[in-house]
C-alpha cells in the first residue's frame, strides 16, 4: 500500500535566488559604512629635523662648551690681577731700610719716574727731571738743561761747565725737608754719569746752617753705564735740609748728568 501522507501543512516551493549585490572597494561619499572593512591608512613617514630643530642643537653644544670656558677665562683673569697687584704694592712707610739695602735696591724696573713730592716716600717731588728742572738750582759756572737720556725713563739733568778753568759744578736742591727734628735719620740716593768716566762725583746732606754735613763721593763709569751714590744723614740740630750733586774739576766742555735723586725719612 502506497503511503501518499504529505507532511505538513501544504508543500512550499524554493525561494528564487537573489543576485548578490556587487562588491564595492570603498564606501561612497556619504553611505555608511557599517560591515564593511576599511584598509588602515598608511603611516606617515619620519620628518627630518628641521633647521630650527638643529640650531636649538647647536646653541645647546656651545652653552655647554662655552660655561666652562668663561669660568676659566675668568679665573686666569682674577690670577693675573692678584699677582700684578702684589708686585705694585707700595713701601711700607714705617720700614726702616739699612744703608746696604738701600745701596742694594734698584729702579732698573721701575716705569715712568715723575710723581708728586712723597710718592713712594720720596721728599723730592722733581726726581726725575721729566719736564724740566723746577726747583733745582745750578752750582758753579755751569749750563743746566733736560737731555733726554735718563736711566730708567725719558730724560735726565745735564750739567756742562762753561768756566775758564775746570772748577765745581752741579745741582742744590735748597730744602729737600724744609723742617727736621733732631736724631731724625735721612737718607739720599742719585744716580750719575758722565762725558769723561772717572769724574769725582760727591752726594751731600747740608743741615745745621750748614755745620752739619753728610756726603760720599764715587768715580763715575765708562760708557753710558749710570753709577748710584748713597749717603746717611742723621740730624743733629732742627732746621732744612739741603741735598748737593756736585762733581769736583770739570774742564769747559764736559758733562754731569743726574737722575732719579731720591730722599727718604728712616
Amino acid at each position: 500500500m502506497e503511503d501518499n501522507t504529505t507532511y505538513g501543512a501544504e508543500s512550499q516551493e524554493a525561494p528564487a535566488t537573489v543576485p548578490a549585490a556587487p562588491e564595492r572597494s570603498a564606501a561612497e561619499p556619504g553611505e555608511a559604512t557599517a560591515g564593511l572593512t576599511v584598509p588602515p591608512a598608511p603611516a606617515p613617514l619620519p620628518r627630518p629635523a628641521g633647521r630650527h630643530e638643529a640650531q636649538r642643537s647647536r646653541a645647546t653644544t656651545l652653552a655647554v662648551v662655552a660655561v666652562p670656558v668663561a669660568v676659566i677665562v675668568v679665573a686666569a683673569l682674577l690670577i693675573n690681577w692678584w699677582i700684578d697687584s702684589a708686585r705694585q704694592a707700595p713701601e711700607t712707610a714705617d720700614a726702616t731700610p739699612t744703608l746696604d739695602d738701600v745701596q742694594a735696591a734698584t729702579t732698573a724696573n721701575a716705569g715712568p719716574t715723575s710723581r708728586p713730592p712723597g710718592a713712594f716716600g720720596n721728599l723730592v717731588g722733581n726726581w726725575s727731571f721729566e719736564q724740566d728742572l723746577s726747583g733745582w738750582q745750578v752750582v758753579g759756572a755751569a749750563d743746566a738743561s733736560r737731555e733726554p737720556q735718563g736711566r730708567t725713563s725719558g730724560s735726565s739733568a745735564s750739567v756742562r761747565a762753561r768756566g775758564p778753568e775746570p772748577g765745581q759744578v752741579g745741582l742744590a736742591l735748597p730744602e729737600v725737608v724744609s723742617t727736621v727734628k733732631k736724631g731724625q735719620r735721612y737718607v739720599a740716593s742719585a744716580w750719575v754719569r758722565s762725558s769723561a768716566s772717572g769724574q769725582q762725583v760727591t752726594l751731600r746732606v747740608v743741615g745745621g746752617d750748614g755745620k752739619e754735613v753728610s756726603k760720599k763721593t764715587a768715580a763715575t763709569l765708562p760708557g753710558l753705564e749710570w753709577r748710584r751714590i748713597i749717603v746717611a744723614h742723621t740730624v743733629a740740630s732742627a732746621g732744612p735740609l739741603r741735598l748737593e750733586i756736585v762733581a769736583e774739576a770739570v774742564p769747559a766742555g764736559e758733562t754731569v748728568l743726574v737722575d732719579e735723586v731720591v730722599v727718604r725719612q728712616g
